[in-house]
């Protein structure tokens, strides 16, 4: 949060578009992971004029993915898939490109469409990401695309194959210093074992998270 703020305060003394949009955006991306939802998508729709007017659909990439998870945090799926979908075009035009640089969206794209229903929308997206992590030994895309895959396994109806899926997600994080992804995948398996009527092992997962 000091950092975001800082980036802001010098933002503002050199004026102009681009660091306005960097420091709106990492100001957005601190309130979202803290909750202040308000505030997050206060600065991230300043970010994105801040980046068309800077000519670059490139730029906009960023607060877009921030906005996704914005939506997702609230439960409003609607609104997290609109603020994704121009960025879905990617995982079909660069098929082997899962890097968390490029593709950071697509966990928050999978489960607004598991949300709403969209589950054959999704499967590809949770396909490229574990065909991806596989190949390249990414922990990260390996973590989220097994959370994926669980969301994807639960809304059919296969808590027990769910399950299965977010224990390998939560083995990948192992290999990751991201605690906040970890924790929401801890969430998910906490949600799983309580359908499942664990109410002791839910509880701990939760609690955890």
């Amino acid at each position: 949060d000091v950092i975001a703020d800082a980036t802001m305060e010098r933002a503002t003394q050199l004026g102009g578009d681009f660091p306005m949009f960097i420091g709106r955006t990492l100001r957005a991306a601190v309130a979202a992971h803290v909750g202040r939802l308000g505030d997050a998508r206060s600065d991230l729709s300043q970010a994105i004029a801040a980046a068309q007017r800077c000519g670059s659909r490139r730029l906009a990439e960023w607060p877009a993915t921030i906005a996704g998870f914005v939506e997702v945090s609230s439960g409003d799926y609607q609104a997290a898939l609109c603020a994704l979908e121009p960025l879905l075009p990617m995982v079909e035009l660069f098929p082997e490109a899962s890097e968390i640089i490029s593709s950071s969206f697509v966990p928050e794209a999978v489960q607004a469409m598991v949300g709403l229903g969209r589950l054959d929308d999704a499967e590809p997206l949770v396909e490229a990401l574990e065909r991806n992590g596989r190949r390249l030994d990414r922990a990260w895309t390996l973590a989220v695309g097994m959370r994926c895959r669980a969301m994807l396994q639960a809304a059919h109806g296969d808590v027990t194959g769910a399950m299965t899926s977010v224990e390998l997600a939560l083995a990948e994080h192992q290999r990751l210093a991201m605690p906040f992804e970890r924790a929401r995948a801890q969430l998910l398996s906490g949600q799983l074992q309580r359908r499942q009527r664990r109410r002791d092992a839910a509880g701990a997962a939760l609690r955890e998270a």
